[in-house]
């Protein structure tokens, strides 16, 4: 098991907030279902919820357990039946996989600029702006804070 390192509160009605990087990796989508388990040493586990419906048009009708997806009578013998078309593989883009990080001594005064010329702006605008992220926005505000 991967640990991640994020930290989540659960809010007064006892629910929490998936992170988009987690929800990304995982192919779990706004309003998807999840299972939970607790397995026996006590810990809880949560997966991305497969229904017995067809993966391709939902029915429940004859379907099969094929690969990981189910999938009715019809769409398998659609399946067999479709022309075998060869994938064109794409030539390679390289691009630099590391953001140029950028130091707090001289993100500090760009956000306090920035939160100077547009006040009603909110954190994820403002992040927009700075090209950071919103949590990141947060944690310099706290910086700014304290060091003010």
């Amino acid at each position: 098991m991967k640990d991640t390192g994020m930290i989540r509160s659960l809010d007064s009605l006892g629910r929490i907030v998936i992170p988009s990087e987690i929800r990304g990796t995982r192919n779990i989508e706004i309003g998807d279902s999840l299972e939970f388990f607790v397995t026996d040493d006590g810990m809880l586990v949560m997966r991305k919820y497969k229904s017995t419906e067809c993966a391709f048009c939902r029915t429940l009708d004859s379907v099969v357990y094929y690969k990981d997806q189910f999938v009715c009578g019809a769409c398998l013998q659609e399946l067999k039946h479709a022309p075998v078309v060869p994938v064109q593989q794409a030539a390679p883009i390289e691009e630099s996989t590391s953001k140029k990080r950028i130091r707090v001594s001289d993100m500090l005064p760009r956000l306090e600029q920035a939160l100077i010329d547009h006040p009603e702006a909110s954190q994820s605008e403002i992040a927009q702006m700075l090209g950071i992220s919103q949590s990141r926005v947060s944690q310099l505000k706290k910086q700014l804070k304290y060091k003010s």
